[in-house]
């Protein structure tokens, strides 16, 4: 299986972990101030073949398929970046549902959603394309900015 280095072009913030949350942090994730998120797990998943039972998903390291250490979210700013790569994505759709604060963009080629727990920064993400998929988890903490 290839190794998908614009898959952080496209989601640059990912996880589903456990992340530090004080009692009094409701709504520490809810955009409102950036914050940053680490991948940590990966599926990978590659339809070899035109016929989707030859479709494979393996457990991946995030640093396999090339996702940098630190994915920073600015919902305000609309953007998904990592630095120092200088690998960003546009942030295209915000909503927030029962707890949860959902992003999502596009870019080349692939489709990407992010979803994080306003209240503790568990994250996973999806990003997809014709003919693979990667589900993501991770955890996020607020950056300098945001506390």
């Amino acid at each position: 299986m290839r190794s998908v280095r614009s898959i952080a072009l496209i989601l640059a913030a990912v996880g589903s972990s456990a992340a530090p949350a004080s009692a009094g942090a409701a709504a520490r994730y809810d955009g409102s101030v950036p914050f940053t998120c680490v991948p940590i797990v990966v599926f990978e998943c590659v339809e070899d073949h035109a016929d989707a039972a030859d479709a494979e998903c393996k457990r991946r390291a995030a640093a396999s398929v090339n996702l940098p250490q630190f994915l920073n979210v600015d919902v305000k700013a609309l953007k998904v970046y990592a630095e120092p790569e200088g690998r960003q994505s546009p942030v295209r759709n915000v909503e927030h549902l029962n707890g949860n604060l959902i992003v999502q963009g596009g870019q080349d080629g692939r489709g990407w959603t992010m979803t994080v727990s306003e209240e503790t920064g568990k994250m996973s993400a999806t990003v997809s394309s014709g003919s693979e998929g990667f589900v993501v988890f991770g955890a996020c903490t607020m950056t300098q900015a945001g506390r």
